[in-house]
């Protein structure tokens, strides 16, 4: 037997012991009750706290759990003992390497490791600090559970691209199971920032551009990760909502302020998070990095206390962005110190500082200065201590190893992921070389940088089972011969591109390849493609060229849209070649690539895709499903057109530039099938109605093709004259449906007071009498409409 078997089993027998006796089962405090409500429980416990242990809950470890552990990376008490001798409120992302000297060699514990690590610190908790408070652990969970191992689903982008939050529900649902059996208790997901500036290197954390859309979303991953009912299940998580509120930064850059009016927010930003807060109850939201109406957002008062708690109701927990306290002094300049930011941040109504807590440690000596009240931490505590009783840390705070390992990437959950993928593929254009007879011998030359690896896209884990698209196609079991060559590299591999979800911390900045490397490449790849009947050409960017630039060495942001490196000369040479081209985007952000668009026979967008994204390629090529994906982001013709939104309010647009006028080079809601559809024009239930009523729309939907496929039958709406501008467009209501060829059905959506409302010249939330435009179509280009009057 290994000493690894012989500590494993003696720290499971500890477990097994601390469950069944805790040490404080001798004392019978009254939040101890289990059964007493959570509220009465918190106020027990929040008045037998000494002032020192009450900082403890609104602070973090990650970077410095480092501290905590031993030289071997395990948990050590007498370290423990040392650093947080009170216990800390939560710990950062405990399968990660992050604050040890192994960061070096890997990132990830593994599975049996990461579980040993919670349960040890959760017993030094229970077992060691004087009130016995269990932890939270917090990790990413953007589009699946972060860690070695845990199911792997497409980007947000992709995911919003189904247009099906049911879809998004369950997958989220997989995450807060995977999550929750690795003791993890809060996720930072889901992000409900708006895609509205694509030069920003966090857009592929983004459902899309469109406030009403992303909140569907939004909802649907919250339920998903929280489940539809309060309290927390065992098989969930609580939810972050971030970021609050993002809006478009200047430049495009990271960080940078977002000037956006309080209408452009409300109208816009806000809409996300009000829609979630109402209809899914998340748990804690996420403060931005930047200033939202010129205050940063981490010590925004009007935005956290009075849009968020007052307005739209939110009763949860703020938690920071990573260092979000900190850069008050070092981005901001609002703060002198490290004092000045916490005082700042807590009267803000900050609960909890990530991820180390540097600043809100100060809070002991300001609170016995007089500087800032206890009461505020107080009601910092309470909304943090609430959470843990929720959770049921305090009757179980240990996780089954064996649970967590027969529950991690279920064959179930891998068909999830590739039935997201599928339904996330958006086929841009097709002259009709689409789908590919699988039966049929014809020569297919695989090209591109993005062909063999599994591209995650940013705060992802990793998964050994992963399947690019070479390997995809390779088994497809079609007739086709298959032939590879990379064409080039996007960046030097050495940019730290492997490490997925943290390439911003490890790894040089971005390194680009050599011209003369590249142009061997290329030749190498027309020697392929010449032999060939057909090119694949996978294209797109990698996280090293979209990813969140949060240090000022790692970039992620760009200034241009077009595809990065050499892939212009690769998209040239193979244009050149003569063979038709099917064109793959595995890609961040939307990107400007108006000469693939031109030239390719076909061009499919992807996004990332997950772990099964190189089966659902295969499946979409060689006709195993339609693709019936929309985008949720209007893809622009060069980053000069931009902003290219399609709400755009009726002066935007209405004059050209020299070159031509500004227009997408795809539109929102655009997506091809196999099959062809008929969307009818809107039938309402009455031409007018009183302000305050409903009206309800129907629309047929046809499949006029000869196979079953999907669409999207979207509809908007447009007040035609009000007291300020409002867009030409609004997205209200969508339903991807499934049909049959020839089927038709009806879809009925309902409009109601708050989709005819607005805020007014006043800032009133209200509907005004006059005349509406509703319409409805499968994109927001193609629309057939009728009239509402509101009297």
């Amino acid at each position: 037997m290994s000493n690894r078997t012989i500590t494993r089993r003696t720290l499971l027998a500890t477990t097994m012991v601390a469950v069944a006796v805790p040490a404080f089962s001798q004392v019978r405090f009254s939040y101890r009750d289990a059964k007493a409500p959570i509220a009465d429980r918190v106020r027990d416990l929040l008045g037998r706290m000494t002032l020192e242990e009450k900082v403890g809950q609104v602070r973090c470890l990650w970077f410095n759990k480092g501290q905590i552990l031993d030289g071997r990376g395990a948990f050590s008490p007498e370290n423990a003992l040392k650093v947080i001798p009170q216990g800390i409120g939560q710990v950062g992302m405990p399968q990660d390497t992050v604050g040890t000297d192994r960061i070096t060699t890997t990132l990830w514990r593994g599975a049996e490791e990461t579980v040993d690590l919670v349960n040890a610190i959760q017993r030094f908790h229970v077992e060691r600090t004087r009130l016995g408070i269990p932890a939270l652990f917090h990790s990413e969970a953007a589009h699946g559970f972060v860690c070695d191992g845990a199911t792997v689903f497409p980007s947000p982008p992709a995911m919003g691209s189904s247009w099906d939050p049911e879809l998004v529900e369950q997958a989220f649902t997989v995450a807060a199971r995977e999550a929750r059996l690795s003791g993890t208790t809060v996720v930072l997901a889901p992000v409900v920032d708006l895609l509205r500036e694509p030069r920003w290197g966090r857009s592929g954390e983004s459902f899309g551009e469109d406030p009403y859309l992303v909140g569907e979303m939004a909802i649907a991953a919250v339920r998903g990760l929280q489940g539809r009912t309060r309290p927390l299940q065992r098989d969930r998580v609580f939810a972050t909502l971030k970021h609050f509120v993002h809006g478009v930064p200047e430049n495009g850059l990271n960080t940078a302020p977002a000037n956006a009016s309080e209408r452009d927010l409300r109208e816009n930003y806000l809409v996300p998070f009000a829609m979630a807060i109402k209809a899914a109850d998340p748990a804690i939201i996420m403060p931005s990095y930047n200033e939202v109406e010129g205050v940063p957002s981490h010590g925004n008062r009007h935005l956290l206390q009075g849009m968020g708690r007052e307005e739209m109701g939110f009763k949860g927990a703020y938690f920071s962005d990573y260092n979000g306290v900190a850069n008050l002094v070092g981005d901001h300049h609002v703060a002198a110190d490290d004092d000045e930011a916490a005082m700042l941040a807590l009267k803000a109504g900050l609960d909890a500082e990530l991820p180390d807590g540097q600043a809100y440690a100060r809070l002991p000596g300001l609170i016995r200065a007089g500087k800032i009240s206890e009461t505020l931490l107080d009601a910092a505590v309470a909304r943090i201590l609430a959470l843990k009783f929720e959770a049921g840390l305090f009757e179980q705070p240990y996780v089954n190893a064996g649970r967590q390992k027969r529950g991690i990437n279920l064959p179930a959950d891998i068909a999830l992921a590739r039935k997201v993928a599928q339904k996330g593929l958006v086929l841009l254009k097709n002259d009709g070389l689409l789908p590919l007879d699988p039966s049929a011998h014809v020569r297919l030359a695989v090209i591109g940088p993005n062909a063999t690896e599994p591209i995650f896209g940013g705060y992802s884990g990793v998964n050994a089972k992963a399947v690019g698209v070479l390997a995809g196609l390779r088994a497809a079991g079609a007739a086709a011969s298959i032939e590879y060559a990379e064409g080039v590299r996007i960046t030097d591999p050495d940019t730290g591109n492997s490490l997925g979800a943290f390439s911003l911390l490890a790894g040089p900045a971005v390194i680009r390849v050599s011209a003369e490397a590249n142009a061997a490449r290329i030749r190498e790849a027309v020697a392929v493609a010449q032999r060939s009947d057909l090119i694949l050409l996978v294209l797109g960017d990698n996280t090293t060229v979209t990813r969140e630039a949060v240090l000022a060495i790692r970039e992620g942001d760009r200034s241009t849209l077009g595809l990065f490196g050499d892939q212009d000369a690769l998209v040239e040479a193979m244009i050149a070649t003569g063979k038709p081209i099917v064109a793959m985007m595995l890609n961040g952000r939307p990107l400007a690539i108006t000469r693939l668009a031109e030239k390719a026979n076909a061009l499919i967008e992807g996004w990332y895709l997950g772990q099964e994204g190189g089966n659902a390629v295969a499946d979409l090529l060689f006709g195993k499903i339609n693709p019936g994906g929309k985008l949720t982001v209007s893809i622009a013709k060069s980053s000069g057109d931009l902003p290219i939104y399609y709400n755009r309010h009726p002066s935007a647009r209405n004059r050209n530039y020299v070159e031509g006028g500004p227009a997408a080079l795809f539109p929102f809601g655009h997506g091809l099938s196999y099959t062809s559809f008929d969307i009818s024009e809107p039938r309402l239930s009455a031409s007018e109605i009183k302000v305050g009523e409903k009206v309800v729309v129907e629309v047929d939907v046809t499949n006029t093709g000869k196979r079953a496929g999907d669409e999207v039958v979207q509809l908007y709406l447009r007040d035609e004259v009000s007291s300020v501008p409002r867009p030409v467009l609004e997205l209200k209501r969508f339903e991807r449906v499934t049909l049959a060829a020839g089927e038709r059905r009806t879809v009925h959506f309902e409009i109601d007071a708050d989709a005819l409302a607005f805020w007014d010249i006043d800032m009133r939330w209200t509907v005004e009498p006059g005349a509406f435009t509703i319409s409805a179509g499968a994109s927001s280009t193609s629309l057939k409409s009728a009239k509402l009057r509101v009297v």
